[in-house]
């Protein structure tokens, strides 16, 4: 199977808005190197391999960057921001480089990690692993708060630290699930978008079960 379109259109869209378009490195919240709408570049060798350009003659033409140049500013961007990144915006890091990278290049990774993250959650939830569904068969809220958890926290992450969280969807209590879906390293409202989502999933169940009663 693939990821529902519905679903996949939505999530492009959401992880737009929380996590931002940006062109060239900056430090997440964590002091991560980042680029593009919020990959992780996780080594100068990772960085080496990217996609990006130098701007030339006021951006009317591009220069596609030497992997010592792409090197040069990961090391630069990593070694001289600033003690505390959770206070700065992306755009801060902006001043500091001149690298970018294209939105069609930025959207390409986009799609790659959606899709890696896909393949890992199929794997992870799966009436194989003890789950009451395969995850293509979760409702739509809870297949976009799991992206969410999984784009933000990598699937080693989520498949061993979050016991109490997978326990609620083994047993699809989206309810408790909501509750124990708070993240410490990501903002209110992207833990509230989450929270949210496995809510409206609860509400939703309780309206089937309600109307099952009554067939009944």
């Amino acid at each position: 199977m693939s990821l529902k379109d519905s679903v996949k259109d939505a999530l492009i869209e959401q992880l737009e808005k929380l996590e931002g378009r940006v062109n060239h490195f900056y430090l997440d919240s964590v002091g991560k190197v980042t680029i593009g709408i919020g990959h992780q570049v996780v080594s100068e060798d990772a960085a080496a391999e990217l996609p990006l350009y130098i701007p030339r003659m006021f951006n009317w033409w591009l220069r596609r960057a030497t992997e010592e140049e792409k090197r040069a500013e990961y090391q630069f961007v990593q070694l001289n921001g600033p003690d505390n990144p959770r206070r700065y915006k992306a755009s801060y890091y902006k001043q500091f480089t001149r690298l970018i990278m294209l939105d069609q290049d930025i959207e390409t990774l986009l799609f790659k990690h959606i899709e890696s993250f896909y393949r890992e959650l199929t794997q992870l939830y799966s009436r194989n692993k003890g789950f009451q569904r395969n995850f293509d068969d979760f409702p739509n809220e809870v297949q976009m708060a799991l992206f969410d958890m999984i784009f933000n926290l990598g699937m080693t992450n989520l498949r061993t630290s979050w016991p109490k969280f997978n326990g609620a969807i083994k047993i699809e209590d989206w309810k408790t699930a909501a509750a124990e879906s708070r993240r410490r390293q990501v903002s209110t409202a992207r833990n509230n978008y989450v929270r949210d989502l496995f809510l409206i999933a609860q509400q939703y169940q309780q309206g089937q079960d309600a109307k099952k009663s009554k067939v009944s």
